[in-house]
């Protein structure tokens, strides 16, 4: 048999060495653990890209309102040699409803210096390109002047010809 001295029965505790070195790297660990969990929550709650910063632009317009100047305008005028008629149908654009009520509230006096402006006019200048181009100036200035004495704001932006008739 093997003597006591030989065997070691010895079962208590392990020996001492690399026992600080395990704790140091325990709490490495545990300390990386951690960065990356919060790290990761903030990825994730912060949209996960960098964001660009966008610079403004110009404001957005809201869309255009149309008006329909109806009936359309009837007008005679002096032609070459004889009396001729013209019939223009107007289009008005604006991007706000309250320009559009005073537009409705003001018609007689927009049709009556429209009626106006149109008679004045003759038949070689509205003829031509230029000439009706001219005449759809004048038609827009006659209804922003006639805005802006009634209501303080002109507000339509354009004007279109949707037909012009001359006779």
């Amino acid at each position: 048999m093997a003597k006591k001295d030989e065997l070691n029965l010895d079962v208590g505790t392990p020996p001492a060495k690399g026992g600080k070195m395990k704790l140091i790297l325990i709490v490495v660990l545990a300390v990386l653990l951690g960065g990356g969990i919060a790290g990761g929550v903030l990825f994730f709650l912060m949209g996960g890209e960098p964001r660009e910063v966008v610079e403004a632009g110009p404001a957005v317009l809201p869309p255009p309102i149309y008006k329909s100047l109806e009936p359309a305008l009837v007008v005679n005028f002096q032609g070459p040699g004889r009396i001729r008629y013209v019939q223009v149908g107007v289009v008005m654009s604006a991007r706000d409803p309250k320009v559009m009520d005073a537009v409705d509230a003001h018609m007689p006096v927009i049709r009556n210096n429209l009626i106006m402006l149109l008679s004045g006019k003759t038949y070689e200048e509205l003829n031509t390109r230029e000439g009706k181009e001219q005449a759809r100036e004048e038609v827009l200035d006659t209804i922003r002047r006639v805005l802006e004495e009634r209501t303080g704001e002109a507000g339509i932006e354009a004007v279109y010809f949707t037909s012009f008739v001359m006779q």
